[in-house]
């Protein structure tokens, strides 16, 4: 068995198909079926159930894919410690970062943590929750911030070190937002709507409903937050944005018209049953003061 062969049982499962796996992993179809078929000879058994969709994994390989992201997480960590001891490189410290967290004050906390150690190179993978479990299960992510948290698989830890509030946004000029002092005033709105409210969903419709005002119908729906700043700037639209996203953007009036009941948690991820570089010790204690 070979770590390679791990690698590539991997790919065919993020993939769904031994030909997307082998565009993933630059091999041929060819050569990622003869690596698969050594590594069920090595085993003993069959890994995958073929059909008309693709492959799904047998129950020998659910466990043995189990297993395979510890034994790959372990390679890459092993991989960097050695060299770190070597003098190699230097330490190295990838975090994942969702682009809300990104704007909040644990995005500037981890500029800080950088700047204080300068012997360690911080690489910043953006992206959602979904992308960051599977990294973090691979070994190419230590640890991920992100806000918005559904079901996770037990191997991923989730703990809450920050909360950003929501507020209503609009460009600087514009007249109803400016003139509003309570959500039925904006019963006239056009809304731009982003999917990453869905944990508010509930209360934000609760808020209208309760104040006899109409709750947001989108004109517009984006998963882009950059997009959304950019529509609302440039446009009548109001859309309903993190305070930390809006602040400082002199084109951006924002309000929140809730006296902050529309709160999401800012969430720090990583895998459960890890060693712990020094290098991620020291940026979760960083990040919690």
């Amino acid at each position: 068995m070979e770590l390679k062969q791990l690698e590539h049982l991997l790919a065919i499962i993020d993939c769904g198909s031994l030909s997307g796996a082998a565009d993933r992993v630059g091999l041929t179809q060819q050569a990622i079926s003869r690596s698969l078929a050594r590594l069920e000879e090595s085993l003993g058994g069959q890994l995958f159930e073929r059909n008309a969709r693709g492959v799904t994994l047998t129950r020998l390989g659910e466990t043995v894919a189990e297993h395979a992201r510890d034994v790959i997480a372990s390679a890459g960590r092993l991989e960097i410690a050695a060299a770190a001891e070597l003098g190699l490189e230097r330490g190295k410290l990838v975090i994942g970062l969702s682009p809300i967290a990104a704007m909040t004050k644990i995005g500037y906390r981890v500029t800080e943590f950088a700047e204080s150690h300068p012997k360690l190179r911080i690489d910043i993978e953006s992206g959602i929750e979904q992308d960051f479990a599977a990294k973090i299960h691979r070994g190419q992510v230590d640890i991920a911030i992100a806000g918005q948290m559904k079901a996770l698989d037990e191997g991923i830890m989730v703990e809450q070190i920050s909360s950003e509030r929501w507020g209503i946004a609009g460009r600087t000029d514009h007249s109803l937002l400016a003139s509003a002092n309570k959500l039925g005033d904006l019963n006239q709105a056009r809304w731009l709507i982003g999917r990453n409210t869905e944990q508010l969903d509930e209360t934000i419709t609760a808020s209208f409903e309760s104040a006899g005002a109409t709750p947001p119908r989108p004109g517009i729906m984006t998963t882009s937050v950059l997009y959304a700043l950019r529509g609302v700037a440039s446009s009548n639209y109001l859309s309903i944005l993190p305070q930390s996203l809006c602040a400082g953007l002199p084109w951006i009036q924002w309000k929140d018209f809730v006296e902050g009941d529309w709160c999401t948690p800012i969430n720090l991820m990583r895998r459960r049953r890890a060693h712990l570089s020094l290098g991620v010790l020291e940026i979760c204690q960083w990040l919690q003061k």
